[in-house]
């Protein structure tokens, strides 16, 4: 039976130990999913990033398929753009899109795999944990409204390809912000819909911010209606790596 293959690009700058910690979970992903579906990921560097460019190899020796490339641009929707132009070889279905500062629970792919199995174009979550050191984490009960989130949007290979047919790129090369609201505005004029897949509470996302975040910890907090606070037990219990981020 042919899996469906799913391929992840990560655009990579500074922030070594949250890259650690996101290398590590994905191999737990990949292996956890292995059965489910067939899954690599596409890092993206820079190679004016010397620290990380330095300890990629120590950081990238986990057993999922992956590979990386290097882009000239440190803006994030160029980088976006030279993983998705290198991933095209792979006839990929589903494009995921990630940061390198995202925790991804296997259990996402249960969720996902209905819409999967019927061609969905655009779909994603509405919910995700952020986390930081010293402070309770957050929960957001709806982000990114009207869209789904960026980490874990799934864009079917046919929508990606025409958009860049359409419009030249996914992502607008010049900027590094407001990434996701504007590929989805993209998508919008294309024809294409996003679905909102609602998780609960379940941590199928975690956002852990640091102090180069574009969208800080403490301007996620002031979103009062939509953030609540949480015991750290609750993201602990499902990434067990956290239990030694301190």
């Amino acid at each position: 039976m042919k899996l469906p293959k799913i391929v992840m690009v990560i655009p990579c700058w500074e922030r070594v130990e949250v890259f650690s910690l996101v290398c590590k979970q994905l191999d737990i992903f990949a292996e956890k999913t292995k059965e489910i579906i067939d899954f690599r990921v596409v890092y993206v560097f820079s190679e004016n990033d010397p620290e990380l460019f330095e300890l990629k190899y120590a950081y990238l020796t986990s057993n999922h398929q992956r590979h990386h490339i290097f882009s000239d641009n440190e803006l994030l929707g160029q980088k976006l753009n030279d993983g998705i132009t290198y991933a095209q070889v792979y006839e990929y279905d589903y494009l995921m899109n990630f940061g390198s500062d995202d925790l991804i629970h296997e259990s996402i792919i249960d969720l996902y795999m209905p819409f999967i199995n019927a061609r969905t174009a655009i779909f994603g979550i509405n919910k995700l944990y952020f986390l930081q050191k010293n402070e309770d984490p957050l929960f957001f009960s709806s982000y990114n409204v009207p869209y789904v989130i960026g980490a874990g949007r799934m864009i079917h290979r046919s929508v990606v390809q025409y958009v860049i047919f359409k419009h030249g790129a996914l992502y607008l090369p010049e900027i590094n912000r407001g990434m996701d609201t504007m590929s989805a505005k993209r998508m919008e004029e294309c024809g294409y819909k996003q679905r909102v897949i609602d998780p609960g509470e379940f941590p199928m996302i975690v956002d852990i911010k640091s102090e180069i975040n574009i969208n800080s910890f403490e301007s996620i907090s002031t979103h009062k209606s939509r953030v609540k606070t949480c015991d750290i037990s609750i993201l602990e219990n499902e990434f067990e790596l956290l239990k030694t981020y301190k």
